[in-house]
């Protein structure tokens, strides 16, 4: 069941904040206070470089990864596995490589710790027992200079390793507050999900043009458990309910997966077509303007009065319907778009043969290099724009 709490979560923020602190005041006194604390020797102060510089490889990986992540994600409706994770935990997740690196240099300078504590106590956490975290330090007499080459070393890997951990616990912070600066932006949810709603629409556009040659199929997709039922669809029944479409988007941003998205589509398209099989496919192939739908249909339905007396081959101009089908401006490909315009002109007696969609290509590439072509087109345009204008000026 998706998360219904917009909330982040408290252990991953909790954490990043913990090791955010200890970052902030990491400093050569400390690392010196705990190293001798510890008695730590030449080889394994060696060994601890080694571990760090290998967490600070993976981090950097990660640190590329995250930024990169950061600039898409709060653009976006919807987010993979949450059902698993809230968002600090996901964004978290991207960078373990460095917390857990962090978590770990605690447990190194931790002293043992063998009080027995009283039934129902937990052992204090390793932060809390590391003595290279403590507030209670005192600085080295002679400071690093008087150190080994070993332990100069570990200092200058652990400044590097835990700049490229404030960059990222920062970035993190950073997208998660403005995860939360979105959700309270309600023009800025609805035109994310309008924007993740026709992304899906074109992703689908395959399945709802199927469904409009194939009743049974139709009925199979609408009926099927994975659309009809509530149980299974917390989302798309809040989304059926039709209460505030600003609280839909407020509660489900970052709160619903792609196939939500895509379940939400399939029921948009079926509803707002007034479960008209036509104008879902149509509403599929150009979007969800049904006055440009009626004007592409009515434009489709006399086209031959628009083409020339005698046309070449006794078939549809390849550069004319080229310039009728950027006119219609199809959120779908040149197939998608030539197997709704081809059925519908057939039907309606079209006088002449249609083409294929090789026959489109060539006229396109004709296009870019012929100026001769591209004023066909621009005649024809004209003559579309005149036709459509004369039948909105009789309504």
């Amino acid at each position: 069941m998706a998360r219904t709490s917009p909330h982040i979560g408290h252990n991953a923020m909790e954490m990043m904040n913990l090791i955010l602190e200890f970052v902030n005041n990491f400093n050569v006194d400390r690392l010196l206070y705990a190293i001798n604390g510890k008695s730590l020797d030449e080889d394994e102060i060696s060994n601890l470089t080694f571990d760090i510089k290998d967490y600070n490889v993976k981090l950097e990986r990660q640190k590329k990864h995250l930024f990169d992540f950061g600039k898409t994600f709060n653009k976006r409706f919807t987010t993979d596995n949450n059902r698993c994770f809230d968002s600090s935990i996901k964004i978290a997740r991207k960078i373990r490589s460095g917390t857990s690196g962090a978590k770990k240099v605690f447990q190194i300078f931790c002293k043992p710790f063998r009080r027995k504590l009283p039934d129902g106590c937990e052992n204090p956490q390793a932060h809390k027992r590391s003595m290279i975290n403590t507030p209670n330090y005192s600085a080295d007499l002679f400071g690093l200079p008087s150190y080994p080459q070993c332990v100069k070393d570990l200092f200058t890997v652990m400044l590097e390793f835990y700049g490229n951990l404030d960059d990222c616990i920062d970035e993190c912070k950073r997208q998660l507050q403005q995860e939360r600066e979105t959700r309270g932006d309600f023009k800025l949810l609805l035109k994310l999900l309008d924007q993740a709603i026709e992304k899906s629409q074109r992703e689908q556009a395959h399945i709802i043009i199927a469904m409009d040659s194939n009743p049974q199929m139709r009925d199979a997709i609408m009926n099927d458990e994975s659309l009809s039922s509530d149980k299974h669809n917390p989302v798309l029944k809040a989304y059926k309910q039709g209460n505030s479409k600003d609280k839909f988007a407020q509660t489900y941003f970052h709160n619903c997966s792609p196939s939500d998205i895509s379940k939400i589509t399939l029921f948009k398209a079926y509803s707002d077509s007034g479960e008209d099989p036509e104008m879902m496919k149509a509403m599929a192939v150009f979007g969800n303007d049904k006055e440009h739908i009626a004007d592409i249909n009515n434009i489709i339905d006399h086209f031959d009065e628009l083409l020339p007396a005698k046309c070449k081959r006794n078939k549809v101009p390849a550069i004319l319907l080229l310039s009728f089908m950027q006119w219609c401006k199809p959120e779908v490909g040149t197939k998608s778009f030539l197997g709704y315009f081809n059925k519908r002109y057939t039907a309606n007696g079209g006088k002449w043969s249609t083409i294929k969609p090789s026959a489109i290509a060539g006229a396109t590439s004709k296009s870019l290099f012929d100026k001769e072509t591209e004023a066909i087109k621009k005649e024809f345009t004209e003559k579309i724009d005149d036709y459509v204008k004369k039948i909105h000026d009789k309504k």
